[in-house]
């Protein structure tokens, strides 16, 4: 089916479209797994939770640690989530419009952010749009959320998003998630999970033009340009976030907004890392990009401000149109003095 046809399906089957598209980026994520299962190195694995865990809540960390310790000492239970996310992927591509699926998908996205992610990172204050804010497994969360089917079809929804149960409130969750990548892409990115940090992990382990890359990113980050890199891409965030929310030019800023994941998915992340066997998803670009899909106008974008279109009287049929002629013979004869 052509972009053409689809899009003059209404945002119904564009926002099945959508859904289809997660499933199978939780297919991808469930295949990542299966063929490097614990990331082939279950040690550097259950080490890099273990640091993960050491920025969360007082207590949080306890729980990441052990749960790290225990898939290390049980590796077969590894395809145990990827059954999880096989079964989520089928079940969403087979049944888009299922509200138990898209259900689904937003509970075992926020359960693999919390458990599996350890929040993202987030608590720990070391966190990029470049690097990953704010995990990939919320931003699954929220397009489960955004993408989840309404009670009764919006054909006149301004996109797939604003096709969902949130209606335009669903606005209200880009901007959340483009303002807290401000945020935390501005503080400064230095110690464990910071840009620099990241990316000299990745060039040990990416292949060559990819390690290439990261060296080359590196040398010109560590003369000073670490701090301007994340106050640029804090502003463009900033950017895509009010812009998309207000409607106001909103295919430029979410092309800007799928740069930046894109750029950051390639450039930093090394395709999430799944040609070097470290990762065990596709990390945030493809997702991203996916959300920023949903919120494409379909049709004429409506400003925040703007009020909505009072509704118009139906125009009288050839059914309506002999009885209201009926209705209203008695009283022209009444207001007639000679009738």
């Amino acid at each position: 089916m052509g972009l053409s046809q689809l899009t003059r399906g209404g945002p119904a089957a564009v926002t099945n479209a959508l859904r289809r598209v997660l499933g199978v980026l939780w297919l991808a994520d469930a295949l990542v797994k299966i063929l490097i299962p614990f990331g082939d190195r279950p040690g550097e694995q259950a080490y890099e939770q273990i640091m993960t865990a050491e920025t969360g809540p007082p207590g949080f960390h306890h729980l990441l640690a052990w749960e790290a310790r225990f898939f290390l000492a049980h590796p077969l239970l590894w395809w145990l989530p990827a059954a999880v996310e096989l079964s989520i992927g089928v079940w969403l591509v087979t049944r888009p419009a299922s509200r138990r699926a898209v259900a689904a998908s937003g509970a075992w996205a926020l359960v693999v952010w919390a458990a599996g992610e350890g929040l993202g990172g987030l608590t720990g204050g070391v966190s990029s749009v470049l690097t990953g804010y704010p995990g990939a497994a919320l931003v699954y969360a929220v397009a489960s959320a955004v993408l989840f089917p309404a009670r009764r079809p919006r054909q006149d929804a301004a996109s797939a998003a604003e096709a969902g149960i949130a209606g335009l409130w669903s606005r209200v969750a880009w901007l959340a998630l483009w303002i807290g990548a401000a945020l935390f892409t501005a503080l400064p990115q230095t110690g464990q999970g910071g840009l620099v940090f990241m990316l000299f992990t990745n060039e040990q382990e990416a292949p060559g033009p990819l390690h290439s890359l990261d060296a080359a990113e590196l040398r010109w980050l560590t003369v000073g340009h670490t701090t301007l890199v994340g106050i640029v891409v804090a502003v463009a965030c900033l950017a895509v976030g009010f812009a998309v929310f207000l409607g106001v030019l909103p295919r430029l800023f979410l092309s800007l907004g799928v740069l930046v994941a894109l750029a950051a998915w390639v450039a930093v992340q090394n395709l999430g890392g799944i040609l070097t066997g470290s990762s065990t998803d596709v990390q945030t670009g493809p997702v991203l990009i996916m959300l920023a899909l949903a919120f494409w106008p379909l049709s004429r974008a409506r400003r925040w401000w703007a009020a909505a279109p009072a509704p118009t009287a139906p125009a009288p049929t050839a059914a309506t149109a002999p009885s209201a002629r009926r209705d209203e013979a008695p009283h022209a004869a009444a207001r007639d003095p000679a009738g």
